[in-house]
């Protein structure tokens, strides 16, 4: 499956170091690849819905947890109400463009 996350390289905004940056962003591949259903992309809010068991909630609040404090810029919520689990990003298209999606 092709990458379609919220991370394809760090944006220039993030805190993390590079060391740092590129273990996240094969943390993301590796979830994308084992879960990753679709992507839904508008101006101001990404949706990424991915398969909904046990290990993915865990490892998408683990990521997200990661993101909410290096790419602060944009807002991460996770939706679980849903039959699928869903990352959702909001910010200004400029800021969504930032982090390089999909």
């Amino acid at each position: 499956m092709t990458h379609i996350g919220p991370l394809n390289s760090l944006p220039i905004a993030c805190t993390l170091t590079p060391s740092a940056g590129k273990e996240q962003i094969e943390r993301w591949r590796a979830f994308d690849a084992d879960y990753a259903l679709d992507i839904e992309h508008t101006d101001t809010r990404l949706t990424i819905h991915y398969a909904k068991v046990e290990d993915s909630i865990t490892r998408l609040r683990e990521l997200v947890a990661a993101e909410s404090t290096c790419c602060a810029f944009v807002d991460w919520g996770i939706e679980e109400g849903h039959s699928d689990l869903r990352l959702v990003v909001t910010g200004t298209p400029e800021q969504l463009a930032a982090l390089n999606v999909g």
